[in-house]
C-alpha cells in the first residue's frame, strides 16, 4: 500500500511539474474588438456589460498595412535657380570640373519635386535612394544630396507626408513630362500612384 501511495505522489507531482509537462495551454479571448458582445443582468443593477479584449501581437501584425501614396511634379523655376546658386556660391574648383564632364557627356541633372504620403496604419523608414526615374529602357536612382532642403531618409506615421524636391543624371533633352517617369521601389510597402 505504501509503495502504490508513493507510485500515485510520484505521478501526480510529474504531471504538475512544468518541466516534466508538455502540453501547451490555449487561450481564446471569449470575443474581440471587432465584435464585443453586450450583456444584461435584469436581476441586479447592472444592464449592461461590453465584453472585449484588445488584440495580440499576432493580430495586430495581421492588421498592419504599410502603404505609401507616392507622387512627383517638376520643379519650380525658382528652386532650381536657388539650388544653382547654391551650388556656385559653395561648390569647389574640382565640383565645377565633374560638372563640366558631366555636362560634356551628354547628361545633365534633373530636379523634381516627390511627394510621399503614408496611407497606412504603420510608421514608415522612407529613403532617397528608393527613388528611380525610368527613361527609355534604362533607369537611374536619385542622387542623395546632404541638404535639408531635399528629401532625407526620414519616418512617416500614419497620415502624414513629405514634400520635397530630388534631383538625378540622365541624358541631356529629356522631356520631364513625357519621357520621364519616377517610382518608389520598397518591397516591403504597397506603393500607390497619383
Amino acid at each position: 500500500m505504501n509503495k502504490s501511495l508513493t507510485a500515485i505522489l510520484a505521478l501526480s507531482l510529474s504531471i504538475a511539474s512544468p518541466t516534466i509537462a508538455t502540453a501547451k495551454q490555449i487561450v481564446t479571448p471569449i470575443t474581440s474588438e471587432n465584435s464585443a458582445t453586450n450583456l444584461t443582468n435584469q436581476g441586479d443593477n447592472i444592464s449592461k456589460i461590453s465584453l472585449s479584449s484588445p488584440l495580440n501581437n499576432e493580430q495586430l501584425i495581421a492588421q498592419s498595412v504599410a502603404r505609401l501614396n507616392f507622387s512627383w511634379s517638376t520643379a519650380h523655376n525658382l528652386e532650381l535657380a536657388a539650388v544653382a546658386m547654391e551650388f556656385i556660391l559653395t561648390a569647389k574648383t574640382g565640383d565645377f570640373a565633374v560638372l563640366a564632364v558631366l555636362l560634356a557627356s551628354g547628361h545633365d541633372i534633373y530636379m523634381v519635386r516627390v511627394r510621399l504620403e503614408n496611407t497606412g496604419n504603420v510608421p514608415l523608414r522612407v529613403y532617397p535612394q528608393n527613388i528611380k526615374a525610368y527613361y527609355g529602357n534604362t533607369s537611374t536612382r536619385v542622387i542623395s544630396m546632404p541638404d535639408n532642403r531635399f528629401l532625407q531618409p526620414d519616418t512617416l506615421q500614419p497620415g502624414y507626408y513629405i514634400d520635397k524636391p530630388v534631383i538625378f543624371i540622365a541624358p541631356y533633352g529629356l522631356n520631364l513630362q513625357r519621357d520621364i517617369q519616377i517610382g518608389y521601389g520598397d518591397n516591403s510597402i504597397q506603393v500607390t500612384y497619383d
